[in-house]
């Protein structure tokens, strides 16, 4: 099925690489345009050079989605330049790979600020366009981590759980205004932030976690946010939609 997301205007944020980048390829193939954010600008620029090659319609935006000066002043190009919203999809993270001992406050602060903060700050600014275009969703990335516990992921796992919450609170406020809000919780997904510290020991305990027998891709949770950005997922608000390739059940 092709052009599911025809003719609506998206954001997606942490689009310069990984989860983020996929999504964004994936609106735009099915008829979106995308309004591609990233604290990278070189590499949220290359993205969106790359689905402009691919006959997509994007534009870029460098953006810190932990600063609100940057998160408002996103949302104020889009509604200048487009004067609605239709979907949000919210991607950037930063966590440090330690237990709640040997985290120090400024790494949890710094999580919290991107990990969570940034979803928050992000559907703040985007309900008002999304009411000016009589509803919409907003489909914040959580993890599995949000669900079941990771060794020596404190602040990452607190702050993806914060997510799921976050969704089920706007679903429930902004009902009414006709839009909704969901959670992707990925398992393991082959980006370059997994690629960097996927040591032999480490490989062996994802892919045992893992039923289908291999990584996922940014493009399968691209699948998922593609149908619960879009009309076809109209019933379906405030939930956290497992890509886990059962990694929860295990």
């Amino acid at each position: 099925m092709a052009n599911r997301l025809a003719n609506k205007i998206v954001v997606v944020t942490g689009a310069g690489s990984g989860i983020g980048a996929g999504i964004a390829r994936r609106f735009a193939a099915e008829g979106a345009f995308v309004v591609l954010a990233d604290v990278n600008e070189t590499a949220v620029r290359a993205v969106g050079d790359d689905i402009g090659r691919s006959g997509g319609r994007c534009e870029t935006h460098a953006a810190d989605v932990s600063s609100e000066e940057d998160v408002a002043r996103l949302f104020r190009e889009v509604g200048k330049r487009h004067g609605r919203l239709h979907a949000l999809s919210t991607n950037a993270y930063w966590a440090a790979a330690k237990n709640v001992e040997h985290t120090s406050l400024d790494e949890w602060n710094r999580c919290m600020a991107v990990t969570l903060t940034g979803p928050f700050l992000c559907s703040k600014y985007a309900v008002p366009l999304m009411r000016q275009a009589g509803g919409g969703s907003i489909v914040h990335t959580a993890s599995v981590g949000a669900l079941v516990a990771f060794r020596d992921n404190a602040s990452y796992m607190a702050a993806k759980a914060g997510v799921v919450q976050l969704c089920k609170s706007i679903a429930v406020d902004f009902a009414a205004d006709g839009i909704r809000c969901n959670a992707i919780c990925p398992g393991i997904v082959d980006t370059p932030s997994t690629r960097a510290d996927d040591t032999e020991e480490l490989r062996r305990l994802r892919m045992s976690k893992t039923l289908a027998g291999r990584y996922g891709t940014p493009d399968d949770v691209a699948s998922a946010a593609v149908y619960l950005a879009g009309d076809e997922s109209g019933f379906v608000t405030g939930t956290a939609m497992l890509v886990d390739s059962g990694w929860s059940i295990v």
